[in-house]
């Protein structure tokens, strides 16, 4: 009994390795099939990529390499382009619905031991999303090894330059070593003329402060005074309102003004070959106020003969001729007449009676 239950033990702990064996193969060798979102990218290189490496969106799991192709430039007719290595991706369904026609597909690396993986950069959500089985171009990952022989060339290349230009390198060094003394000294001569004249440029610097004061001041006494701009915007408006006042009564003034200006015309034209009178008030009416006139000048002319007349009469007068002059002039006659005229207001009955 006791080799029996020993030969049990042994067989069902021999069952469970077999069990957990069958299940490691399962679940690293990936044979329980495929449901997730399958797709193809294609590159110049597989860059070490292995099946089984992982699938990261935005850095975050997504899905792994099921198989890699080499193609080896041959032509695929369904999307029209040769390939060289045609990686097979599965993608975990929700996060395979998230990539776009425009994502970027790059080879990285990860880890200390430089695993390689698939970085996907999921694109723009205003483009359509990639669907099923899709075969996209992956981006080209940087090669060491090129990158490595392409600096061995430019350094390779300078070296060469280097050599056949020693003297004009050595020149050249020569002479920024000079600029640099140069500037050195042109940096202590500022330094020294700062120095020297610390207390003008700390007046300069003052009077700019003054001047910003100032200019502060300024512009808030002109935001005090405009305010918030109601009374200018209404002075704009009356003077808008006015504005078109005066092109509305401006029509018609100007008109009249034309209307005039042909009516003065006319005027100063008839009166070149026409006198005024006969222009303004017609050819009957005219010789009528010409006759008037004519009278108006003749009495004119009869009045200053009589005023001629009257200044002899009063320069003779003056000169003390005749009775008038005698009176005027004679200052006894005068004496004369002022006491007979005295005599009668005292004696006005010597007037009427005499003895």
């Amino acid at each position: 009994m006791k080799e029996k239950s020993i030969e049990v033990k042994v067989g069902a702990l021999v069952l469970v390795c077999v069990a957990l064996l069958v299940t490691f193969v399962i679940v690293l060798g990936d044979f329980g099939g495929s449901s997730g979102y399958p797709m193809a990218i294609d590159y110049d290189t597989a860059s070490d990529l292995k099946p089984g490496a992982p699938v990261k969106i935005a850095g975050v799991n997504a899905g792994k390499i099921k198989r890699i192709e080499y193609w080896g430039g041959k032509l695929d007719p369904a999307i029209g382009r040769r390939v060289i290595v045609r990686v097979h991706v599965d993608f975990d369904p929700d996060k395979g619905k998230s990539l776009h026609k425009d994502a970027q597909f790059y080879i990285s690396t990860q880890g200390i031991l430089g695993e390689k993986y698939i970085e996907v950069d999921p694109g723009t959500y205003e483009q359509p999303v990639l669907p099923v089985n899709a075969v996209s171009l992956g981006q080209p990952p940087l090669r060491m090894e090129i990158l490595g022989q392409q600096l061995t060339k430019v350094s390779g290349a300078i070296t060469r330059i280097l050599e056949k230009n020693e003297k004009v390198v050595n020149d050249v060094l020569v002479h920024a070593d000079e600029t640099v003394l140069e500037g050195k000294k042109a940096l202590h001569d500022a330094d020294q003329l700062i120095t020297d004249n610390k207390d003008d440029i700390r007046q300069a610097i003052q009077k700019l402060d003054q001047a910003a004061d100032k200019a502060d001041k300024l512009v808030n006494s002109l935001q005090v005074a405009v305010g918030d701009g109601k009374q200018i915007k209404r002075t704009l408006a009356n003077a808008e309102t006015v504005s078109a006042e005066v092109r509305e009564k401006a029509g018609p003034m100007l008109a009249d003004l034309k209307a005039s200006s042909h009516n003065v015309r006319s005027y100063t034209e008839k009166l070149r070959d026409r006198p005024t009178a006969e222009v303004l008030l017609g050819d009957k009416v005219g010789g009528k106020v010409l006759g008037v006139v004519d009278k108006v000048d003749g009495a004119v002319s009869k009045a200053d003969g009589a005023i001629a007349d009257v200044k002899e009469v009063t320069a003779a007068a003056r000169a003390g001729k005749g009775t008038i002059g005698g009176l005027l002039m004679d200052n006894e006659l005068f004496m004369d007449l002022k006491l007979l005229l005295k005599d009668l207001k005292r004696h006005p009955w010597k007037f009427i009676w005499r003895e």
